[in-house]
């Protein structure tokens, strides 16, 4: 990796970590409270980064720059920053169709092969014997890759794979439930302030002993009551019914007998300090929104993380495939120097030349068996991310990737790959909204600290008859009224719960805070470290591709000589031939990580869906 321009070398890290201080600001702005400050530490180490260098930020905001790094959206009024522009330098980097000769994909492999024969037929001066050992090994080569081979096929893209996991991965199916559970939640919590009607009957049968002819012996009463209840935003509950009674009376001095009663009642029952506002009653279905939100923030993550797995998988296969073709040719190398020492024997190779060279074939071969293990591993292990009942553990299918591995360069600027990270990572969205619940707990909590004082109202209207219809009709002439106001207070000595649950609250909203600054950085860190590794990656390409062109001419020149075979010489074209191998896996562990790297930074910057061109719909209003 290196600086785009030179004289951004002296001072680079300074401007890094400057505007890397102003990102991890950026998400708190708005989420400051009273008597709670959190960013003290970080205010005063910006202006002090700032003023050790103030005049060489000076110079170069003066100076005009073709790249800007704008500030995060939260951090609007902050002005753009020269961005640090990260590109490959340039190089004399073959074609990618030269880096992916060296490691063909079996299905490929013998195309492959057959235009390395071509190409080896039309050198001068090359010795007949090297085409014809060449022909050799081409022709076992293909032999051990038929183990590879199985009767059902299946081509898949990087593509395909995605889509197949979006629809049938079991951890993105079970974390899809979790907004709709959360919208329900939602649902319950606004119910809360619903309207509810009641109905309610009793029946009352009494025959007691009495000393008195002013006491009743035997009595029946027959009530029913309905009405509509209500809970208001402001914590006012608010009550109407409509009660008739019958009541019978075996006492002389009763007027009526049965006596039928009617009467209707309002009441209202207001908080006027503890319970009392729009913020502490709709704290649960502020809480409510909030987990909503989060939900909907960690099945974007579930998606990404899962997406990221199945790239993994799928680039491990592609890995393993091509690493198995890259061991098939050298165990068909091994064997065909072993042919040539047995057909030797009668000249000048000896037992011990034979025995070397076959052990070196055999442990080969060992090696080979191991690689095709490997392709199997890759095979199921992508098979289980995207739980296909098209592509069952059960089916014995080959699974070949049709993803032609990216070996092309990137440039990259780093100030706005953080800059999109710190916007779009739903783990700092997930943070965000954890503030944003603790503060409402806090409010809740805060409130729970007052008295209780309630001031209660009730109005009341009746009438009576001997009959249900006539109480009713005298209950609508609003003869008889009654009122009645009262207030009650009560406050606990102490008030230790309360306030331990405000101290409680009061922590829990700090400490999600410290978790914000401690995901940003994190998240800040994980973007320097993937660009950092796809930049360093893409620089090894080129000199393992000539490492590897090296090896492989290092090996022809060996094959093509034809002194007496002595021990060194054997085991020199024994290395060479193991040199060759390990320089193309090496070539393609560096292209696996490559393309592995792109994906790791689009995750670390959190855009991977929108890099795989996957869009998630009812997301939750206010995001």
């Amino acid at each position: 990796m290196r600086v785009g321009s030179q004289r951004w070398c002296k001072r680079g890290s300074v401007l890094v970590l400057v505007w890397m201080a102003g990102l991890m600001l950026a998400p708190l702005s708005g989420c400051q409270k009273e008597a709670l400050d959190v960013t003290p530490s970080i205010s005063v180490y910006r202006d002090r980064m700032l003023a050790e260098d103030q005049e060489q930020v000076a110079a170069q905001d003066a100076r005009p720059s073709r790249h800007l790094a704008q500030p995060v959206a939260a951090q609007a009024q902050e002005p753009p920053r020269a961005s640090l522009v990260t590109q490959p330098p340039p190089s004399t980097q073959s074609s990618p169709e030269m880096v992916l000769m060296e490691m063909p994909d079996p299905s490929q492999a013998e195309e492959i092969f057959q235009a390395r024969l071509r190409e080896l037929e039309q050198q001068a001066r090359r010795d007949p014997r090297d085409v014809r050992n060449y022909t050799k090994t081409v022709a076992e080569a293909m032999r051990l890759l038929q183990e590879l081979t199985r009767p059902t096929q299946i081509r898949l893209s990087l593509a395909e794979c995605i889509q197949r996991a979006l629809a049938n991965n079991y951890d993105i199916r079970l974390e899809s439930y979790n907004p709709g559970i959360s919208q329900s939640q939602l649902v319950e919590a606004e119910a809360a302030f619903d309207a509810v009607f009641f109905l309610d009957t009793s029946w009352s049968n009494q025959d007691q002993a009495t000393s008195s002819a002013l006491y009743p012996q035997q009595s029946d009463a027959r009530s029913i009551q309905g009405g509509i209840r209500k809970v208001l935003p402001t914590g006012m509950q608010v009550e109407t019914s409509l009660r008739q009674q019958r009541a019978y009376t075996d006492l002389q001095f009763a007027t009526l007998n049965p006596a039928y009663s009617t009467s209707f009642v309002a009441s209202l029952r207001q908080p006027l300090l503890r319970g009392f506002g729009l913020d502490v009653n709709r704290a649960q279905i502020n809480i409510s929104r909030v987990d909503r939100r989060t939900a909907h923030w960690r099945f974007v993550q579930k998606v990404r993380d899962t997406l990221l797995r199945v790239e993994m998988g799928y680039w491990q296969l592609v890995q393993a495939r091509r690493d198995a073709a890259i061991m098939a040719v050298s165990v068909a190398q091994n064997f065909v120097t072993y042919e040539g020492i047995q057909e030797r024997q009668k000249h000048d190779s000896t037992p011990v030349q034979l025995a070397n060279s076959k052990s070196r074939w055999r442990s080969r071969y060992v090696g080979y068996l191991e690689a095709v293990k490997r392709v199997r591993d890759a095979e199921d292990a992508l098979k289980n991310l995207l739980n296909d009942a098209d592509l069952k553990l059960s089916v014995e299918a080959e699974l070949i990737p049709t993803e032609v591995p990216l070996v092309a360069p990137l440039a990259l600027d780093q100030f706005a790959e953080v800059r999109t990270a710190v916007d779009r990572r739903s783990e700092i969205q997930q943070a965000r909204l954890g503030i944003e619940r603790a503060r409402i707990q806090t409010m809740a909590a805060k409130n729970q600290l007052l008295p209780q004082l309630d001031l209660s109202f009730q109005y009341e209207v009746q009438g009576i008859d001997v009959s249900s219809d006539a109480s009713f009709d005298n209950l609508t002439t609003n003869r008889f009224r009654s009122y009645a106001v009262s207030a009650a207070f009560s406050y606990p000595f102490g008030n230790r719960a309360a306030r331990a649950a405000h101290r409680r609250a009061r922590m829990q909203e700090s400490q999600s805070i410290v978790g914000l600054h401690q995901i940003t950085d994190a998240v800040v860190l994980e973007v320097n470290t993937a660009v950092r590794t796809l930049m360093v990656r893409y620089t090894q390409i080129p000199p393992q591709l000539e490492a590897t062109h090296a090896s492989a001419r290092n090996l022809s020149a060996l094959q093509a000589r034809t002194p007496e075979i002595s021990p060194s010489y054997l085991e020199t074209e024994l290395s060479a031939v193991e040199q060759l191998a390990n320089a193309r896996r090496t070539l393609l562990q560096v292209v696996i990580d490559y393309n592995l790297a792109i994906a790791d930074l689009e995750k670390s910057r959190g855009t991977l869906l929108e890099y795989n061109n996957v869009a998630i719909t009812d997301e939750p209003p206010g995001r």
